[in-house]
């Protein structure tokens, strides 16, 4: 099987949420700490739509968890839907953001496994839709840590830009220890 690898954008805004979050010195020192292949990622221009190890973003969400998150599950996931919400509003243009506002959440989950399997090389994500409340479930993704914790502030960025008010998010068999089971996800429950 073939490495698993994921659209660029992810790793740029990832490093950025994190550079951001993280501040000039303590950025510094976890930059250091990168792999060789990551930094010289990091240093040249990352092609958006180009393919990239998920092994680079595993390095940034073990960043994550550690400086951000203090190595806690709870400020952990915190941090990784944050960053969620942060990729997917940086990654939607204008014209997406306007598309967003026309699109109903029942024609958004349906889309869901789509958009996850064009960012991904390999995996699934099965979204289901019960009122209010979207539950996704990810499959086949070993080696790729913490996708279902970024997972709920991408669909959440998306709600919202249709004018939903997100009113609970869960997330099921993840934590630090297992941030990458198969059949892990989240439930997101909205409001008008």
């Amino acid at each position: 099987m073939a490495e698993l690898q994921g659209r660029g954008y992810l790793i740029a805004h990832c490093a950025t949420y994190l550079k951001d979050k993280a501040g000039k010195d303590e950025w510094s020192k976890i930059h250091s700490q990168f792999s060789p292949e990551l930094r010289q990622s990091l240093a040249s221009e990352i092609k958006h739509a180009g393919w990239y190890p998920v092994a680079q973003l595993n390095e940034i969400s073990k960043h994550i968890a550690a400086s951000l998150g203090k190595n806690q599950d709870e400020a952990s996931r915190k941090q990784f839907y944050e960053c969620g919400r942060y990729c997917a509003a940086e990654a939607t243009n204008t014209f997406l953001k306007m598309f967003l506002k026309l699109l109903s959440p029942a024609l958004f989950v349906k889309k869901l496994p789509d958009v996850f399997q064009r960012d991904f090389s390999q995996g699934r994500l099965v979204a289901n839709l019960n009122g209010n409340t979207l539950t996704c479930k990810y499959y086949d993704l070993t080696g790729f840590d913490h996708c279902p914790a970024y997972g709920p502030g991408f669909a959440a960025a998306a709600l919202e830009s249709m004018g939903k008010k997100i009113n609970d998010v869960t997330l099921q068999d993840w934590s630090l220890s297992k941030p990458s089971v198969d059949g892990a996800g989240f439930t997101l429950i909205w409001g008008d």
